[in-house]
């Protein structure tokens, strides 16, 4: 088969889940590869005729010219960190497959949802900030810094503490992720800060939380509440079923900024985290390989509108 839709997801990715539904039932030739099946498959890449060459359990397909799009759903940074030493086989095996991920670029006769290069710039938090604010949000107060001094000094109080990007750790059988904290002056001495630079930012704490997802020109804004006020500190720590997602409507100023940031980010997706307060919207953070499973309803197709666009896309520059 030769498909429109590339697809380079994971086995266990929801989102991705549904957007193939869509493209089945709609009858697109698609092709889904998953990292964890790479080694699988028997892949073969020209980098001098563009194509590529696919069999496996995903079947057999020839990726060329008919190509009209790739919907690349992973991270570009690496943030797993394994429990056991990897032995060198195992640490060639991953880097080799991962330079390989990033030659799949020379794909460029298709439009991309989003390219591994504009992926890679746009996870970066300082860079996204800096963008944000050039595209007329607002911003809260942010340093990125491994000096507790520093932090102390700027934010005497009302302090919010972040990873400077996504953290997955292991720790034997258990996978650790890390949240927003508020205030956490007592994880703030020298000894526990020196070690990795982290992003200390002015709490917003009389807010509500806005989730902008973005396909193209499509805009999809909730307000996350929870028994019907604003979240204190982060969501992502209050039980799914507690919290409520209330479509929600957005000036026209707001929107905008959102558009032109994608723009500028070079991205046709992207998950975009704001802030509602009395001293207006602020800019917190965007993802472009957000998670958008849990909002998509038949009142919020996100998944219909990213299956039409990798159907028939509007090509975007790299």
């Amino acid at each position: 088969m030769r498909p429109h839709v590339l697809i380079l997801s994971s086995m266990y990715d929801f989102s991705t889940d549904l957007v193939v539904l869509r493209l089945r039932h709609a009858g697109v030739p698609y092709v889904r590869l998953n990292r964890e099946q790479f080694a699988d498959h028997q892949l073969t890449l020209d980098p001098l005729a563009s194509t590529l060459t696919i069999h496996g359990p995903s079947g057999s397909h020839l990726v060329d010219q008919n190509l009209r799009s790739v919907w690349f759903r992973q991270p570009v940074f690496l943030r797993n960190t394994p429990s056991v030493k990897l032995s060198p086989d195992e640490q060639l095996e991953r880097s080799q497959w991962m330079a390989f991920l990033r030659g799949l670029s020379i794909l460029n006769h298709a439009s991309w949802m989003n390219s591994p290069s504009a992926t890679y710039i746009a996870e970066s938090k300082p860079y996204q900030l800096f963008v944000a604010a050039n595209c007329g949000f607002q911003i809260p107060k942010t340093l990125i810094t491994n000096d507790s001094n520093c932090i102390q000094k700027t934010f005497p109080d009302r302090l919010v503490v972040k990873s400077l990007d996504t953290v997955l750790l292991r720790d034997g059988d258990d996978c650790l992720f890390t949240y927003t904290a508020m205030n956490p002056d007592y994880e703030l001495s020298e000894a526990t800060v020196r070690a990795a630079p982290l992003l200390a930012q002015h709490a917003l704490e009389e807010k509500v939380d806005i989730r902008v997802t973005i396909v193209d020109k499509e805009v999809f804004s909730v307000r996350i509440l929870r028994h019907n006020s604003g979240v204190i500190g982060d969501w992502r720590v209050v039980p799914r079923t507690e919290l409520e997602f209330q479509d929600t409507t957005l000036n026209n100023e707001t929107i905008e900024q959102c558009k032109l940031l994608l723009n500028r980010l070079r991205l046709t997706f992207s998950a975009i985290d704001l802030i509602e307060t009395e001293q207006g919207i602020f800019f917190i953070e965007a993802n472009p390989t957000g998670e958008w499973g849990w909002l998509s309803t038949t009142k919020r197709p996100i998944d219909r509108v990213i299956a039409s666009w990798l159907e028939n896309p509007s090509k975007s520059e790299d």
